[in-house]
């Protein structure tokens, strides 16, 4: 299903919309009971740390690929915006969520049950909110994953076979520094390195942003390779791929099943002052902001609209 099939569907009855929730959160009964520290590897700031370093008409290809429209994302997001202090992650409101899942059968959907009623995070939620492609991935045979290419990897990586994200941020600040000179004319070798400024970026966003990749974790080889193919790579549905690591880090942490153990044990053993600590990975930053859009009173408490008509995709918002 296309991003417009999507939305089209969304529009009409995907989205739930929770407009009586009254819970406070300071006085839950479930957080209070059971307090938790939730970190995410996400990082935002790298989109700014991109616009700062590439050049107009570098910026203007990034804006055209896949990845473009986060270009437009609020500035508190990524820099600061007017008061220089950068929006932190809403853990305690993701964990208020985490606290009220429930159990289903569907696979890859998440539901929780808030106020008495259910709100569902599913594919189709995360590509309103993000709206990255959510197509299947298609099947790569031999003879496609043959013409995909090693240069970027031996170029800026000597060929390395185990490559983490701060060696691609390193590649990518290398790069932006970097002069041309040598007998090439300087206006091709120029274009050659803006292009390949422009791919490294797009594979910092993809690993750095988008799959809050674990820095222990080594970036795939095969995204590294398809970056080179710049229409391959565009039309590549990365949001299947994002979803699916975000929805797996979500989905692995039953934080409800938790609550009922603890409450399973002698309240002299239930220890409530113990805070549980959990990481996510993936673009947990789409499922907070679903959270503001399905559920009006988080929206109200911890967020600010942008001024203006609603916007697609709704991080835009």
């Amino acid at each position: 299903m296309g991003t417009r099939e999507v939305v089209e569907v969304y529009l009409t009855n995907e989205l739930p919309q929770l407009r009586n929730l009254r819970t406070i959160l300071d006085r839950d009964v479930y957080t209070n009971k059971f307090l938790a520290k939730i970190t995410v590897k996400e990082q935002l700031q790298i989109l700014a740390e991109i616009k700062g370093a590439l050049k107009e008409s570098e910026l203007e290809v990034f804006r055209r690929s896949c990845f473009g429209h986060f270009l437009n994302l609020d500035a508190g997001w990524t820099e600061g915006g007017k008061t220089g202090k950068r929006n932190t992650f809403a853990g305690q409101y993701v964990h208020f969520l985490m606290l009220r899942r429930m159990p289903t059968k569907k696979k890859r959907e998440l539901w929780f049950l808030v106020e008495g009623k259910p709100a569902r995070f599913s594919v189709h939620e995360f590509a309103i909110v993000t709206g990255l492609v959510c197509t299947p991935e298609p099947f790569l045979g031999l003879e496609e994953k043959l013409k995909l290419k090693a240069r970027i990897r031996d170029e800026y990586f000597k060929g390395a076979t185990q490559i983490k994200v701060d060696d691609i941020q390193k590649a990518f600040r290398s790069l932006c520094d970097k002069e041309e000179g040598g007998k090439k004319k300087k206006a091709e070798k120029e274009k050659d390195l803006g292009t390949d400024r422009v791919k490294i970026a797009l594979l910092y966003f993809l690993e750095g942003v988008l799959l809050g990749a674990d820095p222990k974790r080594n970036v795939s080889t095969f995204h590294m390779s398809m970056v080179d193919d710049l229409d391959m790579f565009n039309s590549y549905p990365w949001g299947t791929v994002v979803y699916d690591t975000t929805v797996d880090s979500l989905g692995g942490k039953d934080m409800a099943e938790k609550y009922r153990e603890r409450l399973r044990k002698p309240p002299h053993k239930q220890q409530p002052d113990v805070k549980e600590t959990y990481t996510l990975y993936g673009f947990p930053f789409a499922f907070q902001i679903w959270a503001f859009e399905a559920i009006p009173f988080l929206g109200t408490v911890c967020a600010r609209r942008v001024d203006g008509p609603v916007r697609f995709p709704r991080c835009l918002n």
